[in-house]
């Protein structure tokens, strides 16, 4: 073999190998950099929101299994993040069980609610999938309000004695204390984040993730080649209920109890937004979904005077407390016009269109 010849298939086995990493390498620099970044002062200035962050990253992407790779819309997504938040919480106050037997728990149960509900409905069409989904969360959240036996805590949701005992929170911050060693709380939920996004991202890219992808392009060719669609539809709506089951038991200890918050259609219909608005079409899409809403949420909530052109250096002050008020409209008008551009690509497409084009104009100038 010449040495021209050596050097290309090198130069491919290497970039297999970064194709390989790339996903990988991307969860740990998400996980190490995101703390630093949002807690900068020219950015929102805490740290504590980060963690939130990460959670809520879980959440988002296990829907996007659902909309991004198998083509459901689920209008209630929520349900299922709340059977694991409560799960843990009534496990630990009204019972005392164990943390680490209640979070599996939570998740196998709502697994198991989201296969009994996803042989019920996953032959409906799309509509009315959709739909019933939306009826079996408010039912959820009717249950959860009405109060059984006194174990949700109705509407005032459940506080006193959800922390496990190894839970510390000093000024502040959260920290998980074991055997004598205190870990800050962020860098707990840093590592489930990085290992369950890892076997989210195994899913999606195995045989079955791209029969998954077979059946949002084309069912109809997809049953015809052999697939039993409603059998990958069921596993495919499981398998998403319990990564958000798992973001629901992070959130639990995070928020230091459950509320019908979690249950609610709102926030269903937040999750939806947030895939949509980083992009359906990427595994990066709903990250980037979550940090974008998230970070303009807290941003403007916070944001009351806009100095110009630096607040070292302050010509004029604007005060925008007034306008900001309604910092809601601007998130609505973010996500309809990523909507309008580009529906399923998000903000994650359309920056990886423009530096691409950018890219191309540059390498077109130098050539």
């Amino acid at each position: 073999m010449s040495r021209d010849a050596t050097a290309g298939v090198l130069e491919r086995l290497g970039a297999v190998e970064l194709g390989v990493w790339q996903v990988p390498l991307g969860l740990l620099a998400v996980a190490v950099l995101l703390r630093p970044v949002v807690s900068h002062d020219l950015m929102l200035g805490y740290p504590q929101v980060a963690t939130s962050f990460l959670i809520w990253m879980i959440i988002v992407a296990s829907f996007n299994l659902l909309m991004g790779y198998t083509g459901l819309i689920s209008f209630g997504h929520a349900m299922f993040m709340g059977i694991g938040t409560y799960s843990v919480a009534i496990a630990l106050s009204s019972f005392a069980v164990p943390f680490l037997v209640a979070a599996p728990l939570g998740i196998l149960l709502s697994a198991g609610v989201a296969y009994l509900v996803g042989r019920l409905i996953a032959h409906k069409g799309e509509i009315y999938f959709a739909m019933l989904t939306l009826a079996f969360a408010k039912s959820a959240h009717f249950v959860a309000n009405y109060n059984p036996g006194g174990l949700t805590g109705g509407t005032t949701g459940l506080a006193d004695g959800t922390m496990p005992a190894w839970i510390e929170t000093s000024r502040g911050f959260t920290y998980v204390a074991l055997g004598g060693f205190r870990i800050d709380w962020y860098w707990a939920v840093a590592a489930v984040f990085v290992v369950g996004m890892l076997l989210l991202w195994q899913l999606v890219r195995s045989p079955f993730g791209r029969t998954l992808v077979a059946v949002r392009e084309n069912e109809a060719l997809a049953r015809a080649m052999g697939v039993d669609v409603r059998r990958y539809k069921v596993w495919a709506f499981t398998f998403a209920a319990a990564f958000a089951a798992l973001g629901g038991v992070l959130l639990e200890i995070n928020n230091q109890g459950a509320t019908l918050s979690e249950l609610s259609i709102v926030t269903s219909g937040n999750i939806i937004i947030m895939a949509v608005l980083g992009g359906a079409n990427y595994f990066f899409g709903p990250l980037a979904g979550v940090f974008v809403w998230m970070f303009v949420e807290e941003y403007l909530a916070d944001f009351h005077t806009l100095v110009l052109p630096l607040t070292e250096v302050p010509l004029a002050r604007i005060e925008l407390a007034g306008v900001l008020v309604y910092w809601q409209f601007f998130l609505g008008l973010l996500f309809v016009v990523a909507v309008l551009v580009s529906p399923r690509e998000g903000i994650l497409g359309l920056l990886k269109t423009v530096l691409g084009r950018l890219s191309a104009r540059i390498r077109g100038e130098s050539e």
